[in-house]
């Protein structure tokens, strides 16, 4: 009964086709129509469009305290795959669940659904909330004012969860994320008299030069056991700039993202860069024309995890799950987040992230099983 209950709900959750370009609010009302027979509360977060938002659903008393389990409710597109099926249509391929965010992350959000009942029924002290975030996908954007909300002194829960795919292992730690764009303004001109003018792809592969240094700081710096790799990591990933051959070059971009080890900054390096330009490019470049210049546009940042030195804590989420020690993994996830509003904060989901994105993403239904079983169990902190 269980299984087929969480196969219902996933198949649910997947005919909605919540790209994180496409609101997912039609999703949200039809997870308040399947909780509120629990007795469930509600309160959304908005974005400023109106479009999205984030779901809070509460059972239980209105108590300081209690557990939350959360995931995101965006998934990635499925253009330029080559799914042989719909993917918005679940369908069994032996003992595995397919359709898109079967893994990352629908799974974890049906697990939720499916443990309503259970834990509804029980006699519950503290309360448990289900925290259905959006925007995850494009650099964990939209679950901080959910997070911020429950991070409030009188709401404070004592435990997030939050159901990345992890084989249900526990996540105790993972890398901080930083992205976004660096942009060269320069100055254009016939490429006879280059000295005359400002090439920006010139200035940008100074930049770049200097990125490639940090990253090998980085490899010969502060190291974080359990990570592979165990140090930060920097690149430019995307880079576009000017339009003919003979013409220098008057604008530049490029895309770079650093994954940054818990306990270091990750501003600490985007300053490093600002400085170079600042200091090392800019002032030839102001010197033809002072209106060029580099520009630094941070996209995302996703805040890394550290483990939470609760030993009590630690052994009790092991126990239920039956694992001897906690991992970490170089990805980033929401968990930074609701740890730095002060809930201390592990990854514990369904599924294997090398699933997660693929065409004919797919998720076993043992995991699931698992899931369900375990998330009724952790109901029990708040008995």
């Amino acid at each position: 009964m269980a299984t087929a209950t969480v196969e219902r709900h996933l198949a649910d959750l997947i005919a909605f086709p919540t790209v994180s370009a496409e609101s997912n609010l039609a999703l949200l009302d039809h997870v308040e129509t399947v909780a509120a027979p629990f007795g469930a509360r509600f309160r959304r977060f908005p974005n400023p469009e109106g479009t999205k938002a984030n779901l809070l659903v509460s059972i239980g008393p209105e108590e300081k305290g209690g557990i939350v389990f959360s995931g995101h409710t965006d998934v990635v597109p499925t253009k330029g795959q080559a799914w042989s099926g719909d993917p918005w249509v679940l369908r069994q391929q032996e003992e595995r669940l397919v359709g898109r965010g079967a893994t990352d992350m629908k799974g974890f959000l049906a697990c939720c659904l499916a443990a309503l009942p259970a834990l509804s029924a029980r006699m519950l002290e503290r309360p448990v909330h289900l925290a259905f975030s959006y925007d995850e996908e494009v650099g964990c954007t939209g679950v901080g004012s959910m997070a911020e909300w429950l991070g409030q002194e009188h709401v404070r829960p004592s435990l997030a969860v939050i159901g990345e795919a992890t084989g249900m292992d526990m996540i105790s730690a993972h890398k901080g994320g930083l992205i976004g764009w660096t942009r060269i303004i320069g100055k254009p001109g016939h490429s006879s008299q280059p000295d005359r003018y400002v090439n920006a792809v010139m200035a940008a592969g100074e930049m770049i030069a200097e990125i490639n240094r940090i990253r090998d700081d980085m490899r010969n710096g502060p190291q974080f056991e359990g990570l592979d790799p165990p140090y930060s990591t920097i690149q430019v990933n995307q880079i576009s700039g000017g339009l003919h051959g003979n013409i220098v070059a008057e604008a530049c971009e490029f895309f770079w993202e650093m994954r940054i080890i818990p306990g270091e900054s990750d501003l600490a390096v985007l300053d490093r860069m600002r400085d170079f330009a600042r200091e090392k490019i800019e002032p030839a470049m102001k010197a033809v024309d002072p209106e060029c210049g580099i520009r630094f546009d941070v996209q995302a940042r996703i805040p890394g995890l550290k483990p939470t030195n609760d030993a009590t804590l630690e052994t009790d989420l092991l126990g239920r799950l039956g694992k001897v020690a906690p991992r970490a993994v170089p990805y980033g996830t929401e968990a930074g987040i609701f740890q730095n509003a002060g809930i201390p904060s592990v990854v514990i989901g369904p599924g294997d992230i090398a699933d997660a994105h693929q065409p004919d993403e797919s998720i076993a239904i043992s995991e699931l099983k698992s899931c369900v079983a375990f998330l009724e169990d952790l109901g029990d902190r708040c008995c």
